[in-house]
């Protein structure tokens, strides 16, 4: 049965106040007739409790009923003691063998009762021998005839009333659904509308009830949705960019040469090369960033010794840098030493070839670039900075971002995809560190790699 969750919850909040105000008018209903059956059981005399005590102390004080009239004749005046009926009571009094001491009831003094007005009597005893009986009509004792039409009519109510309040409860758990689901409901329209493509949709959410967490967690999901649609969008924007130069270039090197205007030599053939090479390298970086922000990166993770990692890092670019007279040189922190570290050391070395390559391309000619390595208790810091010009403030903010280049044109023309630092910086992320920039007080600009320092 397909049903709504607002009518799921009216049947169900219905179903319970059914429930508990059936069983409360059944049990009312059997309860009222077990008291009442109860009472006639135990003779309904209550009323001349009081009459009866006295009665047995008289006989007991004088040994017999002379005198004990006026007592039952003053009882009977009065409509006795505590009277539900508030009517004169018809007493008749007799002795152990049933002889009529005194009645107002049409008794004839000196008889003896007859067998039917004998069962109603009620016994009175002192000690262990029988004193009399007394005989109560019209007062306090009720009959099950007439108490029927009060039971009958306390049933009708009792079910009136249930009705009346099933009614009510059925209505109230329509207007309990219809609040309590409205911000579900709301949640269900935008909901629709996300779906749909508008990821600017939120919802009002107030509260901090479980509704409204939900609420809070939409929010912040259309929220990311929409950012990743802005970055998706900016990134299809960018690569198309990025890609159109190269290819621009690439292909009027080859139009020229086909076409007879460029002549075929090595130079011009190598100046296609070279733009081949950018979109491969660019290919390749593209798809390392969409499997780190896949977290399909697959990392091992070994004890290697970064003093010897960072040498052998170092000295790779030692013969590029002769040619403009550039110093890199490797600090460590402790001096002495062997620092060991539990990581990947591919995608370290990956990240410092990005943050080292960076620093020779900004850096100074002839400048000085230094790779430090800091063992500290819970991390390790490695900081590559350079003597350039340092990062513009303006640019700051924006130089982990994809594609990101202050100065584009000379990035292009010196290798860089633009792409470098967003995949350094993901890297980092990944194998539970962190990546950062900065300027230095004394010129140039310091990336500094934290990993957690994990020694098994």
């Amino acid at each position: 049965m397909n049903l709504s969750l607002r009518t799921k919850m009216i049947l169900a909040f219905s179903a319970v106040v059914i429930i508990a105000i059936g069983g409360v008018v059944l049990f009312a209903n059997l309860d009222s007739e077990r008291q009442v059956t109860n009472y006639m059981a135990q003779g309904g005399q209550f009323g001349v409790a009081e009459l009866l005590a006295d009665l047995e102390v008289y006989y007991q004080q004088n040994g017999s009923w002379d005198g004990a009239e006026a007592l039952v004749e003053a009882y009977s005046s009065r409509g006795g003691k505590n009277n539900p009926r508030g009517r004169a009571s018809r007493l008749t009094l007799t002795d152990a063998s049933h002889l009529v001491v005194w009645s107002s009831a049409d008794k004839q003094v000196g008889s003896v009762l007859s067998k039917e007005d004998i069962s109603d009597t009620l016994l009175m005893k002192v000690g262990d021998r029988i004193a009399g009986y007394l005989v109560v009509e019209n007062g306090t004792q009720v009959s099950v005839d007439e108490i029927t039409p009060f039971v009958s009519r306390l049933r009708e109510v009792l079910l009136y009333a249930g009705a009346l309040a099933v009614l009510l409860a059925i209505g109230l758990a329509i207007i309990l659904s219809n609040y309590l689901l409205k911000p579900v409901k709301a949640l269900t329209e935008a909901s629709t509308e996300l779906s749909s493509g508008k990821f600017s949709t939120r919802v009002d959410v107030t509260g901090n009830d479980e509704i409204a967490v939900l609420g809070r967690t939409f929010n912040k999901m259309a929220g990311n949705l929409e950012l990743a649609e802005e970055r998706k969008k900016s990134l299809t924007a960018d690569v198309a960019h990025e890609l159109r130069t190269p290819i621009a270039v690439q292909k009027a090197q080859l139009e020229g040469m086909m076409d007879g205007v460029l002549p075929v030599t090595e130079e011009n053939l190598a100046i296609a090369l070279q733009q081949t090479d950018f979109l491969s390298r660019m290919v390749d970086d593209l798809r390392l960033l969409a499997m780190a922000d896949a977290e399909e990166v697959k990392f091992e993770f070994v004890k290697i010794d970064l003093r010897q990692l960072v040498g052998q890092i170092t000295a790779q670019f030692q013969a590029q840098l002769q040619l403009d007279g550039t110093q890199l040189t490797a600090g460590f922190i402790p001096e002495e030493g062997e620092i060991f570290i539990n990581t990947d050391p591919n995608r370290l070395t990956q990240i410092l070839q990005n943050l080292v390559s960076n620093a020779i391309r900004y850096g100074k000619k002839g400048g000085q670039i230094t790779v430090t390595t800091q063992a500290q208790m819970d991390r390790i810091t490695i900081t590559v900075k350079d003597d350039g010009s340092g990062i513009p403030a303006a640019a700051l903010p924006h130089i982990f971002e994809r594609f990101y280049r202050h100065e584009r044109a000379r990035s292009r023309e010196t290798g860089g995809t633009g792409l470098g630092l967003a995949i350094s910086k993901k890297l980092a992320i990944l194998m539970g560190g962190d990546l950062y920039g900065e300027n230095e007080p004394d010129g140039g600009a310091a990336f500094t790699l934290e990993l957690p320092f994990r020694k098994n």
